[in-house]
């Protein structure tokens, strides 16, 4: 014998007619693929993953995300992946897109199955960078081919002019074990924050280094003061220059659908800019109009040069120290 009131009854009734039609719009929408929730996910392969340095540590690249979720109006999601993956990936159209580094697109682009979308500025605007070996002005040295045995003054670890002043030695003649790395040649001392850094020791210390050309255009011609934190260009003197490292590529599948292509392409050049903070990314301050794959590979020459067949080169990889 049931016991339960009749309106309870009801109610129970009613309830489970709610679950059951809710389950069946459920279905009807997966089924229909109507379900926004239910949509696979634009996928972007990156290489790297950084957190903001204080709490609560979210992705740095989160506001990016959201930003592509709202113009896109679905899902975005980054996943982190070697070069190797990314191009292989790429290939089967599981990622419809990549932001890649200039030497994790090395690996990639033999592939050819992606398009360069568009590529990275800098802060000074540029889709490029260059490096400018330097020494003191009351250095004897007159060529890079001179420096063996020097120190060499770096960037900052990871900076990608590091790998670009190594490739100007090498094609000079010198090896990387054969210049000064420092203490215990592991590169503590020779390695600075910035151009000014480099300059001050090249001087003191009558050594060589690399700094960026940007920031060298920007100093004044004399006048200067390296230990007032306020360089001039008199005050060091330029034997030499490295390749050219064209910024980071967004890259597009072949397998992406043209529609979506455009759409994000259309985000990237018009909507992105002036918007540095959301990308979330170091050194990039958004986007140009794409170059052509020639351009990156006088920097592939040296990055083949440098690292033998067999050793993948990564952003990774490339630190100040020789």
């Amino acid at each position: 014998m049931n016991f339960e009131p009749a309106d309870t009854r009801h109610t129970s009734r009613r309830i489970r007619a709610v679950i059951a039609l809710s389950r069946g719009a459920v279905l009807l929408s997966l089924v229909a693929g109507c379900g926004p929730q239910f949509r696979s996910p634009t996928r972007i392969g990156v290489t790297s993953f950084d957190l903001t340095p204080l709490p609560p540590f979210l992705p740095k690249r989160i506001l990016f995300q959201r930003e592509l979720e709202n113009h896109l109006g679905e899902p975005v999601v980054f996943d982190l992946m070697t070069p190797r993956q990314i191009r292989v990936h790429l290939g089967t159209g599981r990622l419809k897109f990549a932001m890649v580094s200039a030497a994790d697109y090395a690996e990639i682009a033999p592939a050819g199955n992606a398009e360069i979308l568009a590529v990275a500025t800098n802060a000074h605007g540029r889709t490029y960078r260059q490096g400018l070996i330097i020494v003191s002005p009351q250095s004897r040295i007159e060529s890079v081919s001179q420096t063996k045995g020097m120190r060499f003054h770096f960037l900052p670890a990871g900076d990608a002019l590091n790998e670009a002043a190594a490739g100007a030695l090498l094609e000079a003649g010198i090896a990387r074990h054969e210049i000064d790395a420092g203490i215990l040649g592991l590169g503590l001392d020779t390695s600075h924050i910035n151009s000014l850094e480099v300059a001050k020791s090249v001087v003191l210390e009558n050594a060589v280094g690399v700094i960026d050309e940007v920031d060298y255009l920007s100093w004044p011609e004399r006048g200067g003061s390296l230990m007032l934190l306020a360089p001039s260009k008199e005050q060091v003197r330029v034997i030499g220059r490295t390749v050219r490292v064209p910024e980071w590529p967004f890259l597009a599948s072949l397998q992406t659908p043209p529609e979506l292509r455009e759409s994000m392409k259309r985000y990237l050049l018009e909507e992105l800019n002036n918007k540095a903070v959301v990308l979330g990314v170091p050194g990039v301050c958004g986007f140009a109009e794409p170059i052509d794959r020639s351009e990156y590979e006088p920097y592939f020459a040296l990055l083949r040069k440098l690292h033998p067949a067999g050793k993948p080169v990564t952003s990774a990889a490339i630190t100040a120290s020789p």
